[in-house]
């Protein structure tokens, strides 16, 4: 990466943030040495597992996700034939996945993991490429030449005269020079340290990244398939009752009034029904692109509606804001964007130093010119060399001027990416907090709805209540069970994201996501 392209790493800010790898007694996503090897583990695991196994608790550390029992076994592809599948992977259907599965199909099949392991490869090398200038540098040269001489001369006794000659030459060497003093070429080396330490945190960024987009998936995933239930059912209960009207009106109790309301709900829920069919495949497809497979609604769990999310190991705003210094890593690659634009501005000043290298020179020469004919001369040759720039039309000057311009963007924007993770984790933190009051309010309103609708039927038959009154109730026990299976996915939501921004997101909390998820009933 060269100096001006390494200035992005703190202009353009990447759509989530990362964090620090890993909680306090956790195994932190980002640091594993190859995310292939934790999934083959996973497929060993889930290939040895012929029975369904129970999730553990979600206060059990385990060391990794993927040596977790598994609540669902899933077939996972054999290693070596995942080269071979690659273009049979989105046909694949999956019978059942939970959420520590869709992480390990994530390491296997997703091409911005692998993605973002090449590319943390690849900055590893720019410290050894940086390092390269500082090392003896050697070289040989060698030449091999055939001259035609042709040589015209005046002579007393034979007048003018023209002479031919043809002979073979060849020169060879080995030069060594080692740099002594090089500012720049220090300033160019810490800068390439610096590009290294960017790649292993833009890896941490980006993997902690798609691993909480993976839950996100799969939670919308969840959600919009509770919600086209619901939907479902909801068009079931106004057909039923839109059929008790007609058959009232035929008997000469009803009204048509009671028909034409019933049969507006009927509609509208209708075509809310529609919605959620294009949402659930909407993020089902979201989903199965992450993890390389055709999931289908029936592969998700449930959530447990009788837990909430796990508990948060710091629960103080103060520290989880202070942890986002130290451990946030897109406030860490911001601050490496500032040191790095530090270093170029002395790279620059490096460029009105002297520089100072060692030489060591050997050559043999047999008859490379016209000058060396019929010589044949070995030489050895140890110096001292010295360069001091004096004027280059003021290219040294200006590029001082724009690094330390870049330095200052960069601290800028260091300070805006604070500011924003700091927003957006107080953010998350009121949903996290409020969310256990708001599901405990929901869920009695559900229960309170369930009692009024059975009321209401009672008493529209009985007179005291029109047939407006019970849609109405049903229609508010509808909206009631939607926000509650809604706040139940941002609740656990909420918890990723705390646990992303602040820097502590780890293989530990898809275990404790994993644990508040239960199978479907009747599977």
């Amino acid at each position: 990466m060269t100096g001006p392209a390494m200035t992005e790493m703190g202009g353009g800010r990447t759509g989530k943030r990362g964090q620090r790898a890993g909680i306090r007694g956790g195994r932190a996503i980002g640091r594993v040495s190859h995310p292939v090897s934790i999934a083959v583990v996973a497929l060993l695991l889930c290939l040895d597992s012929g029975h369904h196994a129970q999730a553990e608790p979600a206060g059990v550390q385990s060391p990794s996700v993927l040596m977790l029992r598994q609540t669902q076994p899933v077939a996972f592809a054999a290693p070596h034939q995942l080269e071979d599948q690659a273009s049979d992977r989105q046909a694949e259907q999956l019978p059942a996945l939970d959420l520590v599965q869709a992480y390990g199909r994530m390491l296997l099949n997703d091409p911005q993991v692998q993605g973002a392991r090449a590319a943390q490869l690849a900055g590893q090398d720019a410290g050894k490429l940086a390092r390269a200038a500082l090392l003896p540098q050697a070289s040989i040269n060698y030449m091999r030449n055939r001259t035609q001489q042709t040589e015209y001369y005046d002579s007393p006794l034979t007048g003018h005269v023209r002479a031919e000659d043809t002979f073979y030459g060849r020169r060879a060497g080995l030069t060594v020079e080692q740099t002594l003093f090089d500012y720049s070429a220090i300033s160019t080396y810490r800068m390439g340290k610096t590009q290294a330490e960017y790649a292993d945190i833009q890896y941490r960024l980006q993997f902690q990244q798609q691993a909480v987009t993976l839950i996100d998936a799969y939670l919308n995933a969840v959600l919009a398939r509770d919600a086209l239930a619901l939907a479902r059912r909801q068009v079931r209960v106004y057909q039923d009752m839109l059929n008790g009207n007609e058959r009232l009106m035929a008997e000469g109790e009803g009204t048509r009034i009671d028909i034409l309301e019933t049969r507006t709900q009927l509609g509208a829920t209708q075509a809310e029904l529609v919605n959620h069919e294009n949402a659930l495949a909407d993020r089902l497809r979201e989903l199965s692109a992450i993890v390389g497979a055709t999931v289908t609604a029936s592969a998700l769990l449930d959530i447990n509606p009788h837990s909430g999310a796990p508990a948060l190991p710091e629960d103080d705003l103060a520290v989880l804001q202070a942890d986002i210094q130290q451990q946030n890593p897109e406030v860490q690659a911001a601050r490496l964007a500032v040191r790095y634009n530090d270093l170029t501005v002395e790279r620059e000043k490096g460029q009105f130093m002297p520089r100072v290298s060692l030489f060591a020179t050997h050559e043999r020469i047999v008859s490379d010119t016209i000058n060396n004919k019929g010589r044949d001369y070995r030489s050895n040759t140890i110096g001292l060399q010295v360069s001091i720039p004096i004027f280059s039309g003021g290219s040294s000057y200006y590029a001082t001027r724009q690094a330390s311009h870049r330095l200052e963007q960069a601290q800028h924007e260091l300070e805006q990416v604070t500011r924003s993770t700091v927003t957006t984790l107080e953010q998350y933190y009121r949903v996290y907090h409020g969310s256990a009051e708001r599901v405990k309010t929901l869920q009695q309103n559900v229960a309170d709805s369930m009692e009024l609708i059975a009321a209401m039927h009672k008493s529209v038959a009985g007179g005291e209540r029109t047939n407006t009154d019970a849609l109405h109730a049903e229609r508010e026990s509808y909206r009631a069970r939607q926000d509650l299976i809604r706040s139940h996915v941002e609740w656990l939501q909420a918890y990723a994201k705390l646990q992303f921004y602040a820097g502590r997101f780890s293989e530990d909390d898809v275990l404790a996501l994993n644990g508040q998820l239960v199978a479907q009933e009747g599977n």
